[in-house]
């Protein structure tokens, strides 16, 4: 991987790693919200770990992008064809969420959406995977997808949403973290 290239991957890992944060806090802002759970303790932990996470992923953003004008730039045919095909996966992804939406309500099972929702999500990184050039993206969409099949199978009703917003939260913020950390690596390994 050329120079350039690194630099503009320690940016776009940070804004990544920030939409992921993002994600992740809403997942388990629901899952903790459906069991009750903020308290004195619980809330203001969650809000410091996301804020720790956004200034984190900013940092990295703002990082890669005064690497970047260290190197020549990426060729603009390679951006597009990275562009394009992450468009096309997020658009599948879409229409795998409208349609789980809609059997969810035909089977009158509210809870299997927070679940199969879940689930889509997870899938959708094993492309990004490929496209971003980062496995650990891959091995975290396995983990999801893995644990809302478990929560399919062991769980019902509230209990089904919890576990597969809590677990889903957890695991994306562990994918952000990643993406850092790894950001932080490829950024030491530029001269």
């Amino acid at each position: 991987m050329d120079s350039s290239f690194r630099a503009e991957t320690v940016a776009g890992a940070g804004r990544g790693a920030l939409i992921i944060a993002c994600a992740g806090a809403g997942w388990l802002g629901w899952g903790l919200g459906e069991a009750n759970a903020f308290n004195a303790v619980v809330g203001p932990a969650f809000g410091c770990m996301a804020l720790i996470l956004w200034v984190w992923s900013i940092y990295t953003i703002r990082k890669g992008r005064m690497l970047s004008k260290q190197f020549p730039p990426v060729s603009p045919s390679t951006r597009r064809a990275v562009r394009r095909s992450f468009l096309f996966v997020v658009l599948i992804e879409v229409l795998a969420l409208v349609f789980a939406f809609i059997l969810a309500n035909r089977l009158h099972r509210p809870d299997l959406w927070a679940d199969w929702l879940s689930m889509v999500v997870g899938l959708h990184y094993l492309p990004l995977a490929k496209i971003f050039r980062a496995p650990i993206l891959g091995i975290f969409g396995i983990l999801i997808t893995l644990w809302c099949v478990l929560c399919w199978v062991l769980f019902r009703s509230n209990a089904l949403v919890i576990s597969a917003t809590l677990g889903t939260g957890i695991l994306l913020w562990a994918t952000s973290v990643s993406a850092l950390l790894r950001a932080r690596k490829i950024a030491h390994s530029l001269p």
